[in-house]
């Protein structure tokens, strides 16, 4: 068994903003540590981490590392996808103003950015019975950026412009996760979000229907830093999620099931929002962050950046 990752992340944002007020502070930071955990607590050789910081985390650099992973990847494998960054979202087709089908999409330091339809074009080859992909992402899509938070208590969504949260607010019916894996023409996430809202400072506001959360046309299992109408924040250095997962890892040879580290992430992530985040939060932002699962059901209860044992 080879474990392999791709870790990226991005604090500067001027390649596609140049004004830099979208720039984060903690995300270097995170996938710096991550990478260092990969090696010492999950047994990842340096060799096989490619490692993606700012500006060398361009579109083309980060697809062409995913391939490379996949390409290399053999039943038994691990594949780890780790990125902490801005995130938005993206029409399913940008030409079509009444267009239902919105994606998650991850902030690379180029546009265009990442959405679950790179990353199914990555993986359409890979046995997700075979090889496990887990993908983790410190990044929250909901868009929205006030200029009025303060530094320590930054979240990672790009702003939507004002054409396209005019365009979820009246037609979004659809929001597929980035992370997933899924093939661009299922109808498995069709109407799986309801009472859609987007505030003023254009944060998504919807309910989602739980049963359309565990799929099992998924290609990867996918840790999210937050629910769709969350907003994932950075504080003490590091994003909250990837700070609960360094807390929550503490040894070489580390093993935990995906269920039970997402019950840490959870409410350590709580933890954290309550005592650093909730007291500085404007009035009218969401008021919690809360980690997501998701992929196929049955693959919650096996370890986390271990090999598969049941191999449906």
């Amino acid at each position: 068994m080879t474990k392999r990752a791709v870790v990226v992340g991005i604090d500067d944002y001027t390649g596609i903003d140049p004004t830099g007020e979208t720039n984060l502070s903690a995300c270097v930071a995170d996938a710096q540590s991550v990478s260092d955990l990969l090696m010492w607590s999950f047994g990842f050789d340096p060799a096989d981490i490619t490692l993606l910081l700012d500006g060398a985390a361009t579109r083309a650099a980060v697809l062409s590392a995913l391939r490379d992973m996949v390409d290399r990847s053999e039943a038994g494998d691990v594949a780890f996808f780790y990125f902490s960054g801005h995130g938005t979202l993206i029409p399913d087709d940008p030409h079509d103003f009444t267009c239902e089908k919105f994606y998650e999409a991850i902030c690379t330091a180029t546009f265009p950015f990442l959405s679950d339809k790179d990353l199914w074009s990555v993986a359409d080859s890979l046995q997700q019975s075979a090889v496990n992909f887990t993908v983790m992402l410190d990044s929250c899509h909901s868009g929205g950026m006030s200029q009025e938070l303060d530094a320590v208590s930054k979240y990672r969504s790009i702003p939507f412009g004002s054409e396209l949260q005019q365009r979820v607010a009246q037609y979004l019916t659809t929001l597929v996760p980035v992370g997933i894996g899924l093939p661009s023409d299922t109808d498995a996430c069709d109407y799986n979000v309801s009472s859609v809202y987007v505030t003023d400072d254009g944060i998504l506001q919807c309910d989602e229907d739980p049963s359309r959360i565990f799929l099992d046309q998924a290609k990867m299992t996918l840790i999210a830093g937050s629910r769709f109408w969350e907003l994932s924040y950075e504080s003490g250095g590091h994003g909250l999620l990837t700070r609960a997962l360094l807390d929550t890892v503490n040894s070489s040879n580390f093993e935990i099931s995906y269920t039970d580290l997402m019950t840490s992430l959870q409410l350590t992530v709580d933890a954290y929002f309550a005592d650093e985040i909730l007291p500085t939060l404007t009035p009218g932002y969401p008021s919690s962050q809360t980690p997501q699962l998701r992929g196929q059901s049955n693959r919650m209860e096996e370890g986390f950046l271990q090999a598969w044992i049941d191999c449906r």
